[in-house]
């Protein structure tokens, strides 16, 4: 029943970020590049079928992939059709340049600095895959995709069931 919720107060505040039980700087966690994918197979092909099904239309030219690494999921022709930026925002820089569906690139920890560095309006498609559960201020980056997004953008969230225990 949708009413059950209606008068429940969120337990997650922008004052008060997640706790985690690795409190360490993401940095130092980050900082070897992993190339390797963090779930199965068929996870990667549902993956970049629905990532690649959302970037095929038309009206989508701009996309970020937040929380990015070495691989955006996205099917090679789709890249190469009307996309003119794919903008990523991760932890490794070695990640980053590596991934070949990226125009561009900014390294930042959005634990740290949960401001984006781009313009309002500025994307069709946001993409934040497998990652949002290690944010621990995940309301004002969700603010911020919302600044980021066009009108007629959308924000995908895609989780799985396998994570790194210690940071999510």
């Amino acid at each position: 029943n949708d009413q059950d919720w209606i008068d429940v107060e969120n337990p997650i505040t922008d004052d008060v970020p997640l706790s985690r039980l690795d409190s360490t700087s993401d940095t130092l966690f980050y900082q070897e590049p992993r190339f390797v994918e963090h779930v199965d197979e068929q996870a990667v092909r549902l993956m970049t079928d629905y990532i690649s099904s959302l970037v095929q239309t038309p009206y989508v030219t701009s996309v970020l992939d937040l929380c990015s690494s070495w691989t955006s999921h996205m099917a090679p022709h789709t890249v190469d059709s009307n996309l003119k930026r794919v903008a990523g925002l991760g932890m490794n820089t070695a990640e980053l340049q590596a991934n070949p569906s990226l125009t561009e690139w900014a390294v930042q920890d959005l634990n740290v600095r949960p401001t984006l560095p781009y313009e309002n309006d500025s994307f069709d498609v946001i993409l934040c895959q497998l990652s949002m559960d290690y944010l621990t201020k995940p309301l004002r980056v969700c603010r911020e995709l919302l600044r980021v997004a066009r009108p007629t953008g959308t924000i995908h969230i895609l989780y799985s069931n396998r994570l790194f225990l210690t940071k999510a």
